[in-house]
């Protein structure tokens, strides 16, 4: 082997040793797999926790979010009317759980499932975001048309039957 080619392979050998692939490799791993769409994570009780909300991922669907806590009755009688609403209705519009009480993480993921919750339930509290005074009785929905605009507000417990037809009535020009 000629004087360069073999002071070229100890330099190569010596900057790139095998641990310092194998750590590079590693760390080229751990970044790719933090890439992509991690909005939203399944969770044991079928809901999802979103750490930050953009409408805008809605576009073309009407979107309810439903603000509720585990000490309003009201709003532990709706969440089957809205499992109900998300499961027969997932291709024209999506249900979004907000606890009111800002419970996170793997605490949210419990209380959800505890709930019976199976649609998905935001982190935090997106009503800064999208310019909403926070409701100040439970449970309250808001609903919005497919171009992501508010159209209506809806206080007290609905039932899948009632949010219909207030899209119906809010969808007419």
């Amino acid at each position: 082997m000629p004087a360069f080619q073999s002071a070229i392979a100890f330099h190569v050998n010596s900057v790139f040793s095998p641990a310092l692939i194998k750590a590079s490799l590693l760390t080229v791993v751990l970044i790719l797999s933090a890439c992509g769409d991690h909005d939203s994570q399944k969770s044991s009780g079928g809901a999802t926790t979103a750490a930050e909300f953009d409408i805008d991922n809605y576009q073309g669907k009407w979107v309810l979010i439903n603000y509720w806590a585990e000490w309003c009755a009201p709003c532990i009688k709706e969440i089957p009317e809205l499992n109900k609403l998300d499961a027969e209705h997932a291709a024209d519009l999506d249900v979004i759980a907000v606890n009111f009480d800002r419970v996170k993480g793997e605490e949210l993921k419990q209380l959800s499932a505890r709930m019976g919750i199976e649609f998905e339930s935001l982190e935090n509290d997106p009503a800064d975001i999208l310019r909403l005074s926070r409701p100040n009785s439970l449970p309250t929905t808001y609903l919005f048309n497919p171009e992501g605009k508010l159209a209506a507000k809806l206080v007290g417990p609905q039932t899948s039957e009632s949010l219909l037809e207030r899209i119906q009535i809010v969808s007419k020009p």
